[in-house]
């Protein structure tokens, strides 16, 4: 007999059909809007499926035979983990494609920002060490030219701080790979995180003008919204240390680029790692263009690109390899 699965967030209706056809040992079903939800509960389901709708208490009692709640990215702060657990609901996560591809751009230019490597690679490749002088030699095991550039502005990330501006997937994925670099790492957010998924994340929450003030690094990570356009400004730019760098990998309107462009032009930060701009692709009269201590990509951070059938699959395949027996990803029971 098929097993049911309730994808609660109205978004995947549409993608069921494709996805139907990849899962047969499984019901698929999903409201058209949220305001159908409600009379598909009271029957029964062996699974739950969120991205971002809440998992509540109530709902957990709506649904019958419930075994799993399965949360589509890591961040399960729309889950009523308590009253799950108190039911012996199993909970896991699948970590979302999307979120990951842009956390790994915000590593790779944080990584990039710390070895200069756009300066580093024009040395190589203008055979620049002839303006100092030297010559190349043939090396072995102890005879090298070691940092031949003396670039004073390479430096490791280990032991910096990472301050994340929105803790949502993104900020999440970010957190856990700066972790493993052995970054500490803060973050601001409008609604803290709980102090499970603080700890889950090794993440401590801090004001948005604490964080500005004390990070090596700050990463922008929140949607463009009329409540975030432009919230990164001059007040907040000029508090940052003279040492620090600035990465958005979210939308340029979220920034005062006129406020960013003059900081990095005044030397008052270190440099900047940005892959969204507010005029895209970036105009070739943008004075970003002729900024020394920028790294620039051209909004890449999506990575090979993702859409709602693919997660919706991604999250299927997770839910089918627990009920064959297999170790869940992310169990957070």
């Amino acid at each position: 007999m098929a097993k049911r699965v309730l994808v609660i967030d109205p978004e995947f209706f549409d993608f069921l059909p494709e996805v139907k056809s990849k899962f047969p040992d499984y019901e698929l079903i999903c409201p058209k809007t949220a305001e159908n939800l409600s009379s598909l509960l009271s029957k029964n389901y062996e699974v739950i499926i969120s991205k971002t709708e809440k998992v509540t208490s109530q709902m957990i009692d709506q649904v019958t035979g419930l075994q799993m709640i399965m949360k589509m990215g890591r961040s399960y702060h729309n889950i009523d983990t308590a009253y799950a657990r108190s039911k012996k609901i199993s909970l896991y996560c699948t970590p979302r494609k999307g979120p990951n591809c842009v956390a790994e751009l915000a590593m790779t230019l944080i990584l990039a920002l710390s070895k200069d490597l756009v300066t580093s690679h024009a040395s190589v490749m203008d055979c620049a060490f002839r303006y100092r002088g030297l010559r190349p030699i043939l090396t072995d095991q102890m005879k090298m030219a070691f940092h031949w550039m003396a670039n004073t502005a390479v430096h490791e990330v280990r032991g910096k701080t990472l301050g994340i501006i929105g803790m949502g997937e993104i900020g999440c994925e970010l957190s856990r790979r700066a972790n493993v670099m052995g970054m500490k790492v803060n973050y601001y957010k409008r609604s803290p995180l709980s102090k499970e998924l603080e700890e889950r994340f090794d993440a401590t929450y801090l004001p948005l003008e604490d964080l500005m003030k004390t990070s090596d690094y700050v990463c922008l990570a929140v949607p463009q919204t009329p409540e975030t356009e432009g919230m990164i400004n001059q007040k907040l730019l000029e508090m940052m240390k003279s040492t620090a760098y600035f990465v958005n990998v979210c939308r340029g309107g979220n920034v005062d680029e006129e406020a960013l462009i003059k900081v990095l032009q005044d030397k008052k930060i270190a440099g900047a790692g940005l892959d969204v701009f507010i005029y895209e692709p970036l105009p070739e009269t943008s004075p970003i263009l002729e900024l020394d201590n920028v790294i620039l990509t051209p909004h890449i951070g999506g990575g090979s690109g993702t859409n709602r059938g693919l997660e919706l699959s991604e999250t299927m395949i997770e839910v089918n390899r627990i009920f064959n027996g297999e170790k869940p990803q992310i169990d957070f029971s």
